[in-house]
């Protein structure tokens, strides 16, 4: 929902927009601006709605069309201009010729949808509002060198990227270049660590002593499965995964589909058991996350160049030696919920396409000293707070940041970084 226009009827609240969690949650725009001064902004997204990377049983998924509807013209005035910018653009050789937007007639298998590109374009302009228009990030001084975008190498976050500084950026007639990165967004230039870590192969597994998840919830998996199965004369042993079964039916959800029937048994999927769904993936995901901890290590490994890259940058920030003012990360769930992970406020549930984590730098003068203070917005919710490092306050003290960066690993009982990833 945005501008009061419906986007999804009623969809499981993991793939609602960005939007409908942000005018729900905090409506701070940010802290007092006479005290504070924003500095920096780093933003990690995950790509807006997607046609589905898994099948149902080997069943084919419906055709999504790749140009934008009527309906998603008319959404707001930005989605017009922007169609009209891309189409103009040339292909990034450095994206393997990608279509900066979606314009075919068909998307492709995990391919944004138009949808998908207007959820960005409208976080976009709510970034614009929030960091621009009402808290002056580039103070009047705007150039391309304050900001740096970043994107997989994949066409939905290339694209999500292009839509989403479209919509920041609409204010000024420019196109920032994308940089191309790695799922994980290690940089080796930005973070000074190897990208090639062997040693985490050492954690793949679930440890031995992993609690086993209880007999009721198995049971109840089961019982799901079998009444799938025999709504869709499936053998339960072809349904492996609740999460690849999620992610096939919820593109009939979010495009307002037909959910799949059995004409010869009169009987149907049906929201009810969408909704039975969900719960059993949240359930499947925060028993994994929860008691794994080889997988909670080896996030902490894997995304620890990307905390020090951003570490990196805030203090650059403090030390009055950066230009830059805001980084765009375009990345993926795999992407969001580990970094989450690693913060220690990640909730067990599938971030939502368009989900949005935000690290907000500020500065505050006091007589002849500068202090600097963090704060973490999650879908537009304000969890400073609930950052343990940050020990209950509402504007996290950089030294307090700066302290878990530095002991992170060490709180786990683990070496430093390049120990730990020596085989």
């Amino acid at each position: 929902i945005f501008f009061n226009v419906v986007l999804i009827r009623n969809p499981p609240r993991v793939y609602i927009s960005f939007y409908f969690l942000f005018i729900t949650g905090s409506h701070q725009v940010g802290p007092d601006a006479n005290q504070y001064k924003l500095e920096l902004v780093q933003m990690m997204i995950r790509h807006g709605d997607r046609t589905p990377l898994h099948t149902l049983a080997d069943r084919p998924n419906p055709r999504i069309s790749c140009k934008f509807s009527t309906k998603e013209k008319n959404l707001h005035w930005i989605v017009g201009k922007f169609i009209s910018r891309m189409q103009n653009e040339k292909v990034d050789v450095n994206f393997e010729n990608m279509q900066p937007f979606p314009n075919q007639p068909f998307c492709r298998q995990s391919y944004l949808t138009p949808q998908g590109a207007v959820q960005q374009l409208l976080n976009g302009l709510k970034a614009k509002h929030k960091y621009i228009n009402q808290l002056d990030l580039f103070e009047q001084d705007f150039s391309e060198r304050k900001v740096i975008a970043m994107s997989t190498v994949f066409p939905r976050t290339y694209q999500s990227a292009n839509a989403f500084l479209y919509g920041f950026l609409s204010a000024y007639d420019v196109k920032v270049k994308i940089q191309k990165a790695r799922t994980d967004f290690c940089s080796e230039k930005n973070s000074g660590l190897s990208c090639h870590c062997p040693g985490l192969g050492k954690y793949s597994k679930p440890q031995r002593t992993m609690r086993k998840m209880n007999k009721s919830t198995l049971q109840t998996i089961s019982k799901f499965k079998q009444k799938i199965g025999s709504i869709l004369d499936l053998n339960t042993k072809d349904i492996k995964s609740l999460t690849h079964m999620f992610d096939s039916l919820m593109v009939r959800v979010c495009h307002e589909l037909p959910l799949p029937c059995n004409k010869a048994r009169n009987s149907c999927i049906d929201q009810k058991l969408i909704n039975t769904l969900w719960s059993l993936v949240g359930t499947d995901l925060k028993h994994h996350y929860q008691y794994n901890e080889n997988h909670l290590i080896t996030q902490h490994i894997k995304f620890h160049p990307l905390l020090i890259e951003m570490y990196f940058r805030m203090k650059n920030v403090t030390r009055q030696s950066s230009t830059s003012k805001f980084v765009l990360y375009s990345g993926h769930d795999i992407t969001l919920t580990p970094f989450l992970m690693l913060l220690g406020i990640f909730d067990g549930k599938w971030p939502p396409y368009a989900s949005t984590l935000i690290l907000e730098l500020y500065s505050k003068k006091e007589k002849l000293k500068v202090h600097y203070f963090l704060k973490i917005i999650y879908n537009g919710i304000d969890r400073t707070k609930d950052l343990k490092f940050c020990r209950g306050l509402d504007m996290c003290k950089f030294k307090y940041f700066e302290q878990f960066v530095n002991t992170h690993l060490e709180n786990l009982g683990l070496s430093d970084y390049d120990s730990e990833c020596l085989l």
